[in-house]
């Protein structure tokens, strides 16, 4: 394989952030459960500290409704927290954003012995986990398959952060484009997942490989399917009126026709991760993935997961599904027309 694509860590900026949300009484362990790194930090960092006051302050609103732990990535490692990403988002430091503002507090607290000799330590007691981790992925082979499905190698490198503050099951996910020529041109994907009490042998994050892999298709996807949306922007936009029949989580995560455009890449790209399902792990597993998307409101779901089972049998008239993108929007333009006739 050569040089891997992606790398497993604790993640120092993520660890400042769950620390800052663990002493601040949020993002609290299971009852009965509080983790080792959790007490050592509340034991030996200062909960009094201004960077903790500010982040107890701080609502979804002043987060940009991110998880702080995916704010945090914009930044270089502590103690220096240089801005890396989105420069223009903290072009008002100090002033607009509250990020921002939060910042000078958040570098005194990482300069501190106790906080880095605490990283130190949790590095160092779940450097097993973190290793297995890492071999569970390799093992995985997890872009093989979406590469293959796709046609085309992929631009991209992934981050796996595991954090022993970070509690629950769900990842967090965060895709940054290349934005500098250190970048070398690829994407960089950032899932972070969080500590939980496991079944023995395991590692203690709340972890499956199938989990990681499904979620790694998806991010993977977007690397390149949200282009090929761009590119065919002035005759999608004309589409919106397909997203009044969304519902649910759909309708509440993309808000109206300006997230119209996002919304078509959120369907291509899981209905394919469900065909993926279907075909590498077992079609019983793809059906469920796919019925999961229909209860979440993606209303186009059905149609556009039927079409893909034209492109995996004309591979050689679409040897890439870029090559079969005009089918997609083929597709949608005859739902769309099916929607304006029915409003006559």
């Amino acid at each position: 394989m050569g040089v891997k694509p992606w790398t497993v860590s604790l993640d120092g900026r993520v660890e400042l952030v769950a620390v800052l949300e663990a002493l601040t009484g949020r993002n609290p362990c299971p009852k009965g459960e509080e983790s080792a790194d959790l007490a050592l930090a509340r034991k030996a960092l200062d909960a009094r500290h201004d960077a903790v006051k500010f982040m107890k302050a701080m609502d979804e609103k002043a987060w940009r409704h991110r998880h702080p732990s995916l704010i945090i990535l914009d930044f270089g490692q502590p103690p220096a927290l240089s801005i890396s990403r989105q420069r223009e988002h903290y072009a008002n430091a100090g002033k607009d954003d509250a990020v921002a503002r939060l910042l000078p507090a958040a570098r005194d607290f990482a300069a501190q012995p106790a906080f880095a000799a605490w990283l130190a330590a949790a590095r160092a007691r779940h450097a097993g986990a973190v290793a297995q981790v890492d071999s569970w992925i390799e093992e995985s082979a997890y872009l093989k398959p979406v590469e293959d499905y796709l046609g085309l190698p992929l631009p991209h490198r992934y981050r796996f952060a595991v954090s022993p503050l970070l509690h629950g099951s769900t990842p967090h996910n965060v895709l940054y484009r290349p934005e500098h020529p250190e970048d070398e041109g690829l994407c960089e994907i950032h899932s972070i997942v969080g500590h939980r009490r496991v079944e023995e042998g395991a590692p203690d994050f709340s972890f499956k490989i199938g989990d990681f892999r499904r979620t790694a298709w998806h991010e993977v996807c977007h690397t390149v399917i949200d282009l090929w949306t761009q590119e065919r922007r002035a005759q999608l936009e004309g589409l919106s009126g397909l997203y009044r029949l969304m519902t649910g989580l759909a309708k509440a995560k993309y808000d109206g026709p300006p997230g119209w455009l996002h919304m078509i890449d959120e369907h291509v790209i899981r209905a394919t991760t469900c065909r993926l399902i279907g075909l590498h792990e077992d079609a019983e597993a793809g059906i469920k993935a796919l019925e999961k998307e229909r209860r979440d409101g993606f209303a186009l779901i059905g149609p556009v997961h039927e079409l893909l089972k034209e492109y995996e049998s004309s591979r050689g008239k679409y040897p890439t599904l870029r090559d079969f993108y005009p089918r997609l929007e083929a597709l949608l333009v005859r739902l769309h027309g099916g929607l304006s006739g029915a409003r006559r």
